[in-house]
């Protein structure tokens, strides 16, 4: 088994992954978008909280276009349901708002569920009204048909992060690669329904093998997919996570489609993760063409230069001086299968701190500058009494340029709060310890977006 776990770093980052100078671009585009209409006059007491990201945007799936193609978000504002408003209100309100904002003036258009606004560069958001209603329950709006639509991004959005945490981050991944393939294969298939149906596939009881990188996790995935449509000849149930069929999106001209290409996907993953080391870039190829690989040696050499002119980031290697809980403390690390544990983080929905609070799963784990934010302890299968223990951790260029990567470990029990006080891909991580020794751990991620 010959995974190419380096080739395949690459050739996500370099071929298949949105570049990070668009990346960028994204989260200030959205939270310079979130400030004007949290400011806007016009929609001043209708507004339940700040701008949630969905669809790929909130999911971590988002590729870069082929040649020619806009690359987009899409980003759900949650409203104050109006009593005397219709449907198609929402919509048309959202819009005039908008147009009252000078810099989104003259790229606004006006769409069926949604108000679009067109950036330069090939680049657009699409702002969806969402509300909830007197029934508890969460819709969107349709103009021109006047309706209300029942539905919950968000709690696809938790879904799928879940299904991710399961795979150790590698789902994410996979639905690239597979969108990445899907683009030049012409399936006319939606991104929300390719990557539900991937994430159907994934199993807790797994083999530790089978999500242990992404060769292995993509080859397992398209196998079992691959095995579960072709015991179907239309399309099936795909779950929203709220009782609706996402497959109301995949024609069956595009089912059939998609059943031959996985065979074909499944079939040159399976052989090539099977290749022996000398032959395994030469069949992935097969299945990614030649840029798979071909990056490795200049990607390393430019990787180098650049590291050599900027201050380190520390995304994925500890910080000088930063230590283990083992190191801090003396506490042995023994981690207890039937000993688990959740961080839920959440954060205030406006930079005023009014309503209640969101999870971050549902945002995607991005978070604006300026949001009050809470980690609690969930779900705790260790009997008291334990203690807990904190590390809040900041990566990024800027956590470097303030030399505020933080890492210390802290006691402070099962709630704690922080704030959102610049970008960066950060993380909090905890640890309940009993009896003297680390029993179990868990991690949440907290993506601050760029102004």
């Amino acid at each position: 088994m010959t995974p190419r776990i380096k080739e395949f770093n690459l050739f996500l980052r370099d071929y298949v992954n949105l570049n990070q100078t668009r990346l960028d671009l994204l989260h200030t585009r959205t939270s310079s978008l979130d400030t004007a209409l949290e400011e806007s006059a016009l929609l001043e007491d209708k507004l339940d909280g700040s701008l949630i990201p969905q669809g790929s945007f909130a999911h971590g799936t988002i590729i870069k276009p082929l040649s020619g193609n806009d690359f987009d978000a899409d980003v759900l504002l949650p409203m104050v349901e109006q009593v005397d408003w219709e449907p198609k209100k929402y919509t048309v309100e959202l819009k005039k708002a908008l147009d009252a904002v000078p810099r989104y003036a003259d790229k606004t258009v006006l769409g069926k569920r949604c108000v679009t606004i067109q950036f330069a560069n090939s680049f657009h958001i699409d702002v969806v009204p969402f509300v909830e209603r007197a029934d508890g329950k969460t819709y969107i709006t349709h103009r021109t048909k006047n309706e209300y639509l029942l539905q919950d991004p968000t709690e696809f959005t938790r879904w799928l992060k879940e299904q991710n945490s399961t795979t150790n981050g590698h789902l994410i991944r996979v639905i690239r690669l597979a969108k990445w393939l899907r683009d030049r294969s012409s399936i006319d298939c939606p991104s929300v329904v390719l990557g539900a149906l991937l994430a159907e596939r994934v199993k807790s009881f797994a083999g530790v093998d089978d999500y242990g990188n992404v060769a292995t996790t993509f080859t397992a995935l398209l196998e079992d997919l691959r095995d579960y449509l072709d015991t179907h000849a239309a399309p099936p149930w795909v779950d929203d996570r709220i009782g609706q069929n996402l497959a109301d999106r995949l024609t069956q001209t595009g089912f059939d489609n998609l059943k031959s290409q996985l065979r074909r996907w499944a079939r040159l993953a399976r052989e090539a993760l099977d290749a022996e080391a000398s032959d395994s870039v030469e069949k992935w190829q097969k299945l990614f063409g030649v840029s798979f690989s071909a990056s490795t040696t200049s990607s390393l050499a430019l990787s180098a230069s650049a590291a050599t002119a900027t201050l380190p980031t520390y995304e994925h290697q500890m910080v000088p001086g930063e230590k283990s809980l083992t190191e801090q403390y003396g506490f042995p690390e023994r981690q207890d299968p039937t000993s688990t544990f959740r961080i839920v983080g959440k954060m205030s929905p406006t930079k005023r701190g009014r309503g209640r609070f969101r999870p971050l799963a549902t945002n995607g784990n991005l978070v604006p500058i300026g949001r009050a934010l809470e980690f609690q302890i969930t779900d705790c299968t260790v009997d008291g009494p334990y203690d807990v223990y904190w590390k809040v951790r900041n990566a990024g260029p800027e956590a470097a340029s303030k030399k505020a990567f933080r890492g210390e470990i802290l006691k402070r029990g099962e709630l704690i709060s922080e704030t959102s006080d610049f970008p960066g891909a950060h993380w909090v991580q905890a640890w309940i310890v009993k009896d003297g020794v680390a029993v179990a751990t868990a991690t949440q991620d907290v993506i601050i977006m760029s102004r």
